[in-house]
Protein backbone atom coordinates (compact mmCIF):
# COMPACT_ATOMS: atom_id res chain seq x y z
CA UNK A 1 0.00 0.00 0.00
CA UNK A 2 1.33 3.45 -0.81
CA UNK A 3 2.53 5.58 2.06
CA UNK A 4 0.37 8.48 0.86
CA UNK A 5 -2.74 6.29 1.05
CA UNK A 6 -1.75 5.13 4.53
CA UNK A 7 -1.27 8.74 5.61
CA UNK A 8 -4.75 9.78 4.51
CA UNK A 9 -6.41 6.62 5.86
CA UNK A 10 -4.79 7.21 9.26
CA UNK A 11 -5.94 10.83 9.28
CA UNK A 12 -9.47 9.82 8.29
CA UNK A 13 -9.66 7.21 11.06
CA UNK A 14 -8.26 9.48 13.78
CA UNK A 15 -10.40 12.40 12.64
CA UNK A 16 -13.39 10.06 12.76
CA UNK A 17 -12.49 9.16 16.34
CA UNK A 18 -12.20 12.87 17.18
CA UNK A 19 -15.67 13.42 15.69
CA UNK A 20 -17.04 10.66 17.94
CA UNK A 21 -15.39 12.22 21.00
CA UNK A 22 -16.77 15.64 20.13
CA UNK A 23 -20.24 14.17 19.66
CA UNK A 24 -19.94 12.40 23.02
CA UNK A 25 -19.08 15.72 24.62
CA UNK A 26 -21.94 17.47 22.81
CA UNK A 27 -24.52 14.99 24.12
CA UNK A 28 -22.89 14.55 27.53
CA UNK A 29 -26.16 15.16 29.40
CA UNK A 30 -27.91 12.37 27.47
CA UNK A 31 -26.09 9.43 29.04
CA UNK A 32 -27.09 6.64 26.62
CA UNK A 33 -26.05 8.69 23.56
CA UNK A 34 -22.96 9.98 25.35
CA UNK A 35 -21.87 6.41 26.09
CA UNK A 36 -22.47 5.22 22.52
CA UNK A 37 -20.45 8.06 21.00
CA UNK A 38 -17.70 7.74 23.61
CA UNK A 39 -17.37 3.99 23.16
CA UNK A 40 -17.34 4.42 19.38
CA UNK A 41 -14.53 6.97 19.66
CA UNK A 42 -12.49 4.73 21.95
CA UNK A 43 -12.96 1.72 19.66
CA UNK A 44 -12.12 3.65 16.47
CA UNK A 45 -9.08 5.34 17.99
CA UNK A 46 -7.59 2.30 19.74
CA UNK A 47 -8.28 0.06 16.74
CA UNK A 48 -6.55 2.58 14.48
CA UNK A 49 -3.53 2.67 16.78
CA UNK A 50 -3.30 -1.13 16.96
CA UNK A 51 -3.67 -1.50 13.18
CA UNK A 52 -0.87 1.02 12.58
CA UNK A 53 1.47 -0.75 15.01
CA UNK A 54 0.65 -4.26 13.75
CA UNK A 55 0.84 -3.27 10.07
CA UNK A 56 4.21 -1.63 10.61
CA UNK A 57 5.58 -4.63 12.51
CA UNK A 58 4.21 -7.44 10.34
CA UNK A 59 3.66 -6.09 6.83
CA UNK A 60 6.18 -3.26 6.92
CA UNK A 61 3.63 -0.59 6.05
CA UNK A 62 5.08 2.73 7.14
CA UNK A 63 4.82 6.39 6.26
CA UNK A 64 8.13 8.21 5.84
CA UNK A 65 8.87 10.95 8.33
CA UNK A 66 8.98 14.35 6.70
CA UNK A 67 10.02 16.14 9.90
CA UNK A 68 11.62 13.63 12.32
CA UNK A 69 11.60 15.95 15.35
CA UNK A 70 7.89 16.69 14.87
CA UNK A 71 7.26 12.93 14.60
CA UNK A 72 9.14 12.34 17.89
CA UNK A 73 6.84 14.85 19.61
CA UNK A 74 3.83 13.29 17.92
CA UNK A 75 4.77 9.88 19.32
CA UNK A 76 5.50 11.18 22.81
CA UNK A 77 2.17 12.97 23.02
CA UNK A 78 0.38 10.05 21.36
CA UNK A 79 1.36 7.90 24.35
CA UNK A 80 -0.15 10.52 26.65
CA UNK A 81 -3.27 10.81 24.49
CA UNK A 82 -3.73 7.04 24.38
CA UNK A 83 -3.37 6.81 28.15
CA UNK A 84 -5.96 9.58 28.49
CA UNK A 85 -8.38 7.71 26.21
CA UNK A 86 -8.11 4.66 28.43
CA UNK A 87 -8.37 6.77 31.60
CA UNK A 88 -11.46 8.56 30.31
CA UNK A 89 -13.09 5.26 29.34
CA UNK A 90 -12.35 3.69 32.72
CA UNK A 91 -13.44 6.71 34.77
CA UNK A 92 -16.61 6.98 32.68
CA UNK A 93 -17.43 3.32 33.16
CA UNK A 94 -16.84 3.70 36.90
CA UNK A 95 -18.84 6.95 36.96
CA UNK A 96 -16.03 8.80 38.73
CA UNK A 97 -16.41 12.56 39.03
CA UNK A 98 -13.02 13.22 37.43
CA UNK A 99 -14.40 11.82 34.15
CA UNK A 100 -16.32 15.04 33.57
CA UNK A 101 -13.15 17.14 33.84
CA UNK A 102 -10.68 15.12 31.81
CA UNK A 103 -11.85 16.63 28.53
CA UNK A 104 -9.99 19.82 29.47
CA UNK A 105 -6.71 17.92 29.08
CA UNK A 106 -7.78 15.30 26.56
CA UNK A 107 -9.15 17.41 23.71
CA UNK A 108 -6.13 19.74 23.36
CA UNK A 109 -3.70 16.82 23.48
CA UNK A 110 -5.70 14.72 20.99
CA UNK A 111 -5.92 17.62 18.53
CA UNK A 112 -2.22 18.44 18.99
CA UNK A 113 -1.27 14.81 18.34
CA UNK A 114 -3.35 14.86 15.16
CA UNK A 115 -1.82 18.15 13.98
CA UNK A 116 1.71 16.88 14.69
CA UNK A 117 0.95 13.74 12.65
CA UNK A 118 -0.32 15.87 9.78
CA UNK A 119 2.87 17.94 9.79
CA UNK A 120 5.40 15.26 10.70
CA UNK A 121 4.24 12.67 8.18
CA UNK A 122 3.10 15.03 5.40
CA UNK A 123 3.56 13.34 2.01
CA UNK A 124 6.85 14.26 0.37
CA UNK A 125 5.40 14.72 -3.10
Amino acid sequence: MSSTALYFIYLAVMTGALFCFLQAFRVRFDTPRHKRWGIAGVVVSLTGIVVVLVAAATVGWTVPERFPEVVRWHRRLAYVGTALIVLIAVTGAMRLRIHTRLYLVFFPIYVLVLVLAIIGYAPLS
